[in-house]
């Protein structure tokens, strides 16, 4: 796989997630204007993740290429870009697709939609964002740009007050206590 082809793949998931929790909004946001404005924010939050990960396919151009192969030993050029981690791919955009069934079926209650939201964040598709995050922050690095890293940083904070979103959301309007308990386990992934 190519930086190219990985970024086309965040980019992409980042997108859905975006769609999904805007549905969400749309779909569940009827039981109270605090619930449709959390999901609207978690919408907001995920179409930031997609911009900054295009923003970051435009500095990796400039520094590695974007045919350089993620899985090669020896990549092309002379940058050594961190291992790629062990997630599968097609396990997560199933999931995704399944969370996107559920939603587009229209018949969704409040705790499916919590239920949802735990599993994408909990996801190894996060695990894909944080590793594209560790070639950015490369890029800035190879490129002399350490003003930049202060934007990493910030994404990476962002990352986890978006976790404790959902926590607080779910601790809101939930009554369900294993569902509570599944979003507090969240913020230990995210630490």
């Amino acid at each position: 796989m190519t930086l190219e082809t990985l970024f086309e793949l965040c980019k992409d998931l980042e997108l859905r997630q975006a769609k999904l929790y805007a549905s969400l909004s749309l779909l569940l946001g009827d039981v109270d204007e605090r619930i449709a404005r959390f999901w609207e924010k978690m919408s907001t939050e995920e179409w930031q993740h997609y911009i900054l990960v295009d923003f970051g396919r435009a500095l990796c151009v400039e520094t590695f290429g974007l045919n350089t192969d993620i899985f090669s030993d020896d990549p092309i050029g002379n940058t050594d870009l961190p291992p790629f981690p062990n997630v599968s791919i097609q396990e997560i955009t199933n999931a995704l697709q399944s969370h996107e069934n559920k939603v587009n079926s229209g018949r969704i209650s409040l705790d499916e939609g919590f239920e949802i939201a735990i599993a994408i964040e909990g996801s190894e598709a996060d695990t894909i964002y944080m590793y594209l995050l560790s070639i950015i922050r490369q890029a800035i690095r190879e490129s002399n740009q350490p003003y930049l890293l202060a934007r990493i940083t910030q994404i990476e904070k962002e990352m986890v007050s978006h976790v404790d979103g959902l926590i607080k959301a779910t601790q809101q309007f939930s009554k369900d206590t294993a569902l509570i308990r599944k979003a507090h386990r969240l913020r230990e992934e995210h630490i």
